[in-house]
């Protein structure tokens, strides 16, 4: 998939369909994954109302130096209003956690797993969010020039609470990117051989809605 396209598609919200819910077969796959994963269990009865909006990294994260529990935080790039009317204002800081980690060893494959759940206002008050990345980006410009493309386009409107994303490996330095809305954590970075390092800046592109907003559908 090429990059300009593929930031096409997030711009216009077309991208929700690369992020649809498989086949039949797929969906048992991953409801047995779930049934077998506590992580997933609370978060499946929610129907959450998530918004898009572009941030980038603060600071670089690599699987070679990472710590699970480590400290990890995102700025917005632009300001947006969720589904329940919060404001989170351009420069918007959201903190979170490596969640898991596993380094290479000699070459092996890399993983990294972020979960971004707090908000930081203008003022220091502090808000419980939900955040799924739904895409990352080079952060510097004359990467995103080999591709052809200027700038990083906008982030969908809405997110289906349904939406899973797999991001390929070559829009983002040979780093690929799995997330879930349904999943309790923001979303996973892989890298087939070598560590994978995230550069200060990164772009992501994240849904988000406050912790408290997500219906239970189920009556749990």
């Amino acid at each position: 998939m090429r990059f300009a396209a593929y930031l096409r598609n997030l711009s216009m919200g077309l991208a929700l369909a690369s992020f649809a819910v498989a086949g039949a077969a797929s969906a048992q796959a991953d409801q047995n994954a779930q049934a077998s994963d506590p992580s997933t269990q609370s978060a499946s009865a929610h129907a959450w109302s998530l918004v898009g909006v572009n941030a980038r990294l603060v600071g670089s994260i690599d699987t070679e130096s990472a710590k699970q529990g480590e400290t990890v935080r995102a700025k917005l790039d632009g300001s947006v209003k969720t589904a329940d009317g919060l404001k989170l204002d351009r420069g918007t800081e959201l903190i979170g956690t490596v969640e898991r980690v596993e380094p290479s060893a000699n070459g092996s494959p890399s993983q990294l797993t972020l979960d971004f759940t707090t908000a930081q206002l203008k003022g220091g008050k502090q808000i419980p969010v939900k955040v799924t990345l739904l895409g990352a980006f080079p952060s510097d410009a004359d990467t995103l020039a080999a591709y052809g493309v200027d700038t990083i386009g906008s982030a969908p409107r809405h997110v289906d609470s349904q939406a899973r994303i797999d991001q390929e490996s070559g829009v983002l330095n040979h780093i690929a990117l799995k997330s879930s809305v349904q999943a309790q954590n923001s979303g996973t970075f892989t890298k087939k051989d070598g560590n994978l390092k995230l550069q200060p800046g990164t772009f992501l592109q994240i849904g988000i809605a406050p912790a408290n907003s997500g219906n239970i559908s189920s009556g749990v």
